[in-house]
């Protein structure tokens, strides 16, 4: 398996955070937690992944996602970390 592990970067290309998660063989059907780690390695935030279960009755397997950062951190950094949540949901997440 491999172990997630994110560069965000800004519009320049320099870094500005750092998203890492633990490696798990059963990444659908678990919840997940992923650290938002500064460039200089001071955790400043969590991205994490809820898995409420298979529904019968729709048919479908969904999860959830929530991002947890502190308010006084860039707009701009965050409106970064929550794109690359859905990245990080397309990249290691979707079987289809």
């Amino acid at each position: 398996m491999f172990t997630p592990y994110l560069e965000v970067c800004d519009s320049a290309g320099s870094s500005t955070v750092r998203i890492q998660g633990s490696c798990c063989s059963v990444r659908c059907l678990a919840d997940q937690e992923f650290q938002v780690v500064s460039m200089i390695g001071e955790r400043i935030g969590t991205v994490w992944k809820k898995w409420p279960g298979y529904s019968e009755d729709c048919n479908m397997d969904h999860e959830h996602f929530g991002l947890d950062v502190p308010q006084n951190l860039s707009v701009t950094t965050k409106v970064l970390l929550l794109a690359a949540t859905f990245l990080l949901n397309h990249m290691f997440f979707e079987m289809s």
